[in-house]
């Protein structure tokens, strides 16, 4: 059996005048939008969602707003029998795969990627679910910055069944337009279509010079016309995003991939703790990392102190990190080996940035060294010392020479 027994969804108040709680459901989660099959590489950004084993599996849409989270329906991942929200956070309580960058589900396009962590919010139905590996050559989705207003034509895209087919092997899309707009949800319609079971979590999109915008994501539904439903009401509830977007952004930030260092680096004679993050990608795609210091104070180590954030685009995935007093002045500093990819013509290219501490941070990054043959970061291991003995500290490459 694909999917479970469709179970209770927490309607939104702006239909409460219309709807019972509980009238409205797109889960089981569900599966598409009864609309056009989407062409080849159209909104590649959307995932088909797969919850479960066997008797229990169920299926959802969810769409790629960074390169290792999709944004989706929290009642997608809801225990049987319990709210849409809040969820538990953490690992998914059964397994959970991502399917992204494949139009043709027959085909072997795009990734398929196990979904780790679970980040829901608790005031609507809406979780960011956080991916085994980052999806780095698919473009995430917009989001849109305004809220729709009533009137306004929106497209819905969703992986869910259709008039005829349970499960299509294509996503569908359909024009819908906005009814209502309430704090944490919109309403839709259409006349002649509806959102049904599986579209759960998937985009509503508002087009904005030839680029879609993520305005909200797919909750419930009356499903009419939707296979095996007999239900005439096309309604849908959707859950708005546009006023948590700072929100969404924090979860992109949050720090992962940390690589460690120890050093003196405030020269106050104790060891201390330096991480350096990787923060993700901003929304225009820039690259960004952080670090951080933990100073000892004899008996262990103060909290931790932001003391650099990336300003232009700076990768911690990109980054081999090694502590030394590199300049001699008492204090150790930070170098970081980085990878800058590959040249026109070939050369793996690497570059060597220092970060010189001020005893009570670090300076901006300065680039200390630029391979000019080829110079392979994967194949290097940064270890610093004073190999020459004259006080400063020097940087060593254990290096893989194939």
């Amino acid at each position: 059996m694909y999917l479970r027994a469709p179970r209770r969804v927490r309607a939104a108040s702006l239909l409460a005048a219309a709807v019972v709680a509980g009238a409205l459901s797109l889960t089981s989660p569900a599966q598409a939008v009864i609309g056009d099959a989407v062409a080849d590489n159209t909104y590649a950004f959307t995932a088909k969602i797969q919850i479960g084993d066997g008797e229990t599996s169920r299926a959802c849409t969810g769409s790629l707003v960074d390169a290792e989270y999709v944004l989706t329906a929290s009642s997608c991942f809801a225990a049987a029998g319990q709210p849409a929200f809040p969820i538990p956070a953490g690992a998914p309580p059964e397994n959970a795969k991502a399917t992204i960058g494949r139009t043709d589900l027959t085909s072997t396009a795009g990734k398929i990627v196990d979904i780790t962590e679970l980040v829901p919010r608790a005031d609507r139905d809406l979780v960011m679910a956080k991916l085994a590996t980052p999806v780095t050559d698919i473009a995430p989705v917009l989001l849109a910055p305004t809220a729709p207003t009533p009137g306004e034509t929106l497209n819905a895209v969703g992986y869910g069944r259709t008039k005829d087919t349970w499960i299509p092997n294509r996503p569908h899309a359909g024009a819908f337009t906005v009814t209502q707009t309430d704090a944490t949800t919109i309403a839709l319609t259409r006349d002649g279509g509806s959102i049904c079971k599986g579209d759960a979590g998937g985009p509503a999109l508002r087009e904005t010079n030839g680029k879609a915008e993520l305005v909200a994501v797919h909750s419930a539904s009356w499903q009419a016309g939707c296979l095996g439903s007999d239900e005439t009401r096309a309604g849908a509830v959707e859950t708005r995003l546009d006023d948590i977007n700072g929100w969404i952004e924090q979860v992109r930030g949050l720090p992962r991939d940390p690589q460690v260092a120890s050093g003196d680096f405030n020269g106050d004679g104790r060891e201390d703790v330096a991480a350096f993050y990787d923060n993700g990608t901003d929304v225009d795609g820039t690259n960004r990392s952080s670090l951080f210091a933990f100073y000892g104070d004899g008996s262990g180590f103060a909290a931790p102190k932001r003391v650099w954030a990336s300003t232009g685009s700076f990768s911690g995935a990109a980054s081999k990190l090694a502590s030394g007093d590199f300049n001699g002045d008492g204090k150790d500093d930070l170098g970081v080996l980085y990878n800058s990819g590959v040249a026109a013509d070939g050369r793996a290219m690497s570059t060597l940035f220092t970060f010189s501490s001020t005893g009570s941070g670090f300076a901006a990054p300065k680039k200390t060294w630029g391979s000019s043959g080829s110079f392979d970061w994967s194949k290097s291991k940064p270890v610093a010392g004073d190999y020459n003995g004259d006080g400063k500290d020097d940087l060593a490459v254990f290096y893989n020479g194939g």
